[in-house]
């Protein structure tokens, strides 16, 4: 259970968040105690702890999971994932307790939430027939929580240590929630393409699964360091904030500001400073894969068009042209990544890609900044300089004269002495 639930804790331990009142007392899956943070947060309404599938038998229609698509890459729609519960599971009689984990100052927290006493998983799902892990298995830990800060998908392999999830399909998740749809601010994850959209209660989050450095438990990733990675495969970790990104957005929507990377190990700083004009997101991971190969490091940032006109004062489509994210160091280094954008009009999006800068912990800023308007002085009156003159003597015969001019000239008569 400890290495199935490590990709859940990270981000819960390293994302700030302000707090949460709980659901219906007469909820037929009973949730965890409540946390310490729960009340902090303003929601009501809305389950903390496990989400498990929507089904009618179980009385359970919201806060839930609604179902799982699997897609190619070229947007064939492969199937849906089949879910299977635990022999003779009965919601209304779990009993859910929270793994409780110390946060980087110390601090006790409750993390993830699991049921008691029950032997197998109650997150398990089918994947459609044809369709395996990298080690032939067909079935896929798809976990839904609650948790601090955020609401966080969690889906791995069967077995986390020696598979991976299917390469080159997309994983869509739509979870039904009418409280919680309405809640989410940034979203961030470590998937390539990452897509969020919200429809009334339905949520839908959509994502490729990339190969993700795992770090051992207690490895400080937030740090400068040259640790190795426990082990690296294709899962998913998504993560819907429901606070506001530093206070610093405004008005937001879910699909506003939708991340991916694999340094989603120290997420601890992700908004938008207006004193800089800039997105500012704190990643980090291990510096080295598991065989010491120096991990490189990945970004991709959707960016709805709304924000780079309100942010920058500037069109998306323009926009795309001057992207930019600047990569700083703890040690005090900087650099530039290689970034590759563009404008998709359809979704309103600015797809920006970036890479080409390594882990431990740094801190990359990104803007869309246009060229500073060129400013325009008056035209001088050009100075005309007077010619120097020069005087000259013009005779006629016994007659002379001293003739100024510039330059000077002997009347009609007379020659120049």
């Amino acid at each position: 259970m400890k290495t199935r639930s490590a990709l859940r804790i990270a981000i819960a331990l390293l994302l700030a968040a302000t707090t949460l009142a709980p659901a219906s007392a007469a909820d037929p899956f009973p949730m965890p105690p409540e946390p310490k943070w729960w009340k902090q947060t303003g929601l009501t309404d809305i389950r903390y702890g496990q989400w498990i599938p929507c089904r009618d038998e179980w009385q359970i229609t919201n806060d839930c999971v609604s179902a799982i698509h699997l897609y190619k890459s070229d947007g064939t729609d492969v199937g849906a994932l089949t879910y299977q519960p635990p022999k003779d599971f009965k919601p209304s009689e779990a009993v859910q307790y929270w793994m409780v984990v110390n946060t980087p100052q110390g601090e006790p927290i409750e993390n993830s939430a699991y049921i008691k006493d029950e032997v197998n998983s109650i997150s398990h799902w089918k994947l459609p027939a044809g369709i395996t892990n990298s080690d032939g298995t067909d079935v896929v830990h798809a976990y839904v929580h609650l948790m601090n800060g955020s609401l966080q998908i969690n889906t791995i392999a069967f077995s986390q240590t020696q598979g991976s999830l299917p390469e080159g399909y997309y994983f869509e998740f739509k979870l039904k929630s009418s409280g919680f749809a309405k809640k989410i601010k940034w979203v961030l994850s470590n998937v390539r393409d990452p897509e969020v959209s919200v429809a009334g209660d339905m949520i839908t989050v959509k994502g490729l699964p990339e190969n993700s450095p795992s770090a051992n438990s207690g490895d400080q990733v937030c740090e400068q360091n040259l640790l190795k990675a426990r082990s690296t495969q294709r899962n998913i970790a998504v993560n819907m904030i429901y606070y506001d990104a530093g206070n610093r957005t405004g008005e937001t929507r879910p699909d506003d500001v939708i991340l991916g990377t694999n340094g989603w190990w120290c997420l601890s700083d992700f908004r938008f400073d207006r004193a800089s004009q800039q997105i500012v997101v704190k990643v980090g991971n291990v510096h080295f894969d598991e065989f010491g190969n120096e991990i490189q490091g990945w970004m991709e940032l959707k960016i709805k068009g709304n924000r780079a006109r309100d942010w920058w004062g500037i069109d998306p489509a323009i926009a795309a042209g001057y992207a930019k994210v600047e990569v700083s160091y703890q040690d005090g280094t900087t650099k530039i990544a290689t970034v590759s954008a563009k404008y998709d009009s359809k979704n309103d999006w600015i797809n920006l890609r970036a890479y080409g800068f390594t882990y431990s912990s740094p801190t990359l800023a990104v803007s869309f900044k246009g060229p500073e308007q060129a400013v325009k002085l008056p035209a001088q009156a050009t100075k005309t300089v007077a010619p120097k003159k020069s005087k000259i003597t013009c005779v006629k015969g016994k007659i002379s004269k001293k003739v100024t001019g510039a330059p000077p000239k002997c009347p009609t008569g007379f020659k120049k002495k």
